[in-house]
């Protein structure tokens, strides 16, 4: 009599985690698996923007900072711009790239947003950290006094743009139109989000306009967290808080509405 095979029975949790994993594992070896680079391209990408900026505008921007060295100035809020904008780009597609998964049934369309949003934070971070690294190895004095937030500001930047990947990703699902929209919206985000300078250096008028963007109090904070002496204006972590909120509670339902729609797009 034949002995049966005992199936591994796991809890949703457990299966879901499994599942997130390995989609992770399949986003980055599709991203960096035909580099010869690989994983460090993911860190050094943010680099080469400084360092293309930095040349073409350091010496004139660089004047209006004088707490921070110009081109980690510019790489805070480099990195915070990736956070908000990787999630909204990749959410847009990840339904259609990982359509052919969905015929499994441990495999959600839920799963396929997680893994894209997880991959921005993790490459992020990383890149961050060789931000932290190399900016030490040069003698530059960051403060870590205020590592809560900093943590805030960068969790609440992510989730901002979990929040309108979501809301773009069933958009996309609907309208194709939605990531034109998507392009639309983050061409003028480096200049309205102090990526490129403070925001004290604009007239008052103009700070007004731009604290509505709730980038720009991540941005600020971010960089008074890891230099204290800089100047981070009206900026604060309520408005970006609240903002974070709201975006993804709207993700969250118009995705709930349209999952049966997404796991059949």
């Amino acid at each position: 009599m034949p002995i049966p095979i005992p199936i591994p029975r796991r809890s949703p949790w457990v299966s879901q985690v499994l599942v997130i994993s390995a989609l992770l594992k399949r986003e980055v070896s599709t991203r960096f698996g035909e580099y010869r680079l690989g994983f460090f391209w993911m860190l050094i990408e943010p680099l080469l923007g400084v360092v293309i900026i930095g040349m073409l505008i350091g010496s004139i921007a660089g004047r209006t900072v004088p707490e921070i060295p110009y081109p980690f100035f510019l790489l805070n809020g480099m990195l915070l711009m990736k956070l908000l904008s990787g999630p909204m780009n990749t959410g847009i597609n990840a339904v259609g790239a990982n359509q052919g998964l969905l015929v499994y049934p441990t495999v959600r369309p839920l799963d396929t947003f997680l893994a894209r949003f997880l991959f921005q934070l993790v490459t992020t971070t990383f890149s961050f950290l060789l931000f932290c690294a190399i900016a030490l190895w040069w003698g530059i004095e960051l403060s870590f006094a205020n590592l809560d937030v900093l943590l805030a500001c960068y969790m609440i930047t992510w989730l901002i743009g979990c929040g309108l990947g979501l809301i773009f990703g069933v958009l996309a699902a609907h309208y194709k139109e939605a990531e034109k929209l998507v392009n639309i919206v983050q061409r003028p985000l480096m200049f309205v989000s102090a990526v490129l300078h403070p925001i004290s250096a604009v007239p008052e008028s103009v700070q007004n306009a731009l604290l509505f963007n709730p980038l720009v109090h991540t941005i600020e904070l971010a960089r008074n967290a890891l230099f204290p002496f800089y100047p981070a204006g009206g900026s604060n972590l309520a408005y970006p808080t609240a903002f974070a909120i709201i975006v993804l509670s709207v993700g969250l339902t118009l995705f709930h509405g349209n999952r049966n729609y997404l796991s059949k797009v």
